[in-house]
């Protein structure tokens, strides 16, 4: 009896012993996928920046508030190659497979994760990759069809334009064409996923990093709030906010609320109940927010002379609009 109870003890132990080297192999995978993430979050920050910059330029084209003289100035070769350049972003993949290659070993408590890892892998990449794609085949071919088409092509990246090549990219409608496509395979669709991917990718490097219990604080590149605020400070920005105005907007105001609420103690921010647009907020000091990219979403709270919160105002997407706390 003795001996079978020793055996009973002896393999309970190399059940754990497994257990324990399956779970570290896990939580070895969850921090490659965590630092494959890193890598594009940072690179999505990089390529937002630069559509937006691209955007602006475009904005100029269409609205044709570019002179001769703009295309002779220090931000000529900007302008030149306005639509024949594009920013890429490849996701890093390896830890993800590594997790497919390993879902049924990993142990309850981490399978939280999956899922929101499905949504990026799978979802989120393939919008990216789709309109990546896209700005190669727009760029390839403005480029192709000028060498074809423009006996000057070939003296495009000479210091000083050609009289002509000014007035083609001042003048040319189906250039013009060529812009509206490249911003709206750029701009509109490129940088807008991968803000839905880097959005997710901050969430899901948040909480891998919660799962596997780490004492390593959240890199620079995580939004996270540069103040600590009381759950009673936050309390204070709780609430239903009616739009009344947007910068901009000639028309009538649309009867818009946003709420405000607390979420895994930080706060979040959801326009009519579109749960699908959730605004996650952090603190650079108190009443000052900023959002997971501070390129599309910053915002003020307003007080009275009572200290109590009145209204906020917020910039999402270059719009600007006021809000009263009702």
């Amino acid at each position: 009896m003795l001996v079978i109870i020793g055996i009973l003890i002896a393999l309970q132990i190399n059940n754990k012993n497994e257990q324990r080297k399956t779970e570290n192999k896990i939580v070895s995978i969850l921090k490659e996928v965590q630092h494959d993430l890193g890598l594009d979050i940072q690179k999505s920050d990089e390529l937002v920046a630069y559509y937006k910059t691209k955007d602006s330029i475009i904005n100029l084209i269409q609205t044709d508030k570019l002179t001769f003289n703009d295309y002779k100035n220090d931000d000529q070769y900007a302008l030149r190659y306005a639509i024949m350049n594009a920013f890429h972003m490849k996701i890093h993949t390896n830890g993800y497979a590594n997790v497919i290659e390993n879902v049924d070993n990993v142990p309850k408590k981490l399978k939280a994760v999956i899922e929101p890892l499905n949504e990026i892998y799978i979802y989120n990449k393939y919008e990216i990759d789709k309109f990546d794609n896209r700005m190669d085949f727009i760029t390839d071919r403005v480029r192709d069809e000028l060498a074809k088409s423009k006996d000057w092509y070939y003296r495009l990246d000479r210091y000083q334009l050609e009289d002509e090549m000014i007035d083609f990219f001042l003048n040319d409608p189906y250039y013009k064409n060529d812009v509206y496509l490249y911003q709206n395979a750029g701009w509109v669709h490129l940088a807008y996923n991968v803000t839905l991917f880097r959005e997710n990718a901050i969430n899901a490097y948040k909480q891998i990093n919660t799962l596997v219990e780490s004492n390593e604080p959240l890199p620079d590149f995580i939004p996270h709030n540069l103040v600590n605020l009381t759950t009673a400070q936050l309390n204070e920005y709780v609430g239903t906010y009616k739009v009344i105005k947007i910068e901009g907007y000639e028309g009538p105001i649309p009867d818009l609320t946003y709420k405000i609420q607390i979420q895994n103690n930080d706060i979040v921010g959801v326009m009519d109940e579109d749960f699908e647009d959730m605004d996650y907020f952090y603190f650079e000091t108190t009443d000052k927010i900023f959002g997971q990219t501070d390129i599309y979403l910053k915002g003020e709270f307003v007080r009275d002379s009572l200290n109590e919160i009145t209204s906020l105002f917020i910039m999402k997407n270059g719009m600007v609009a006021h809000l009263n706390k009702l």
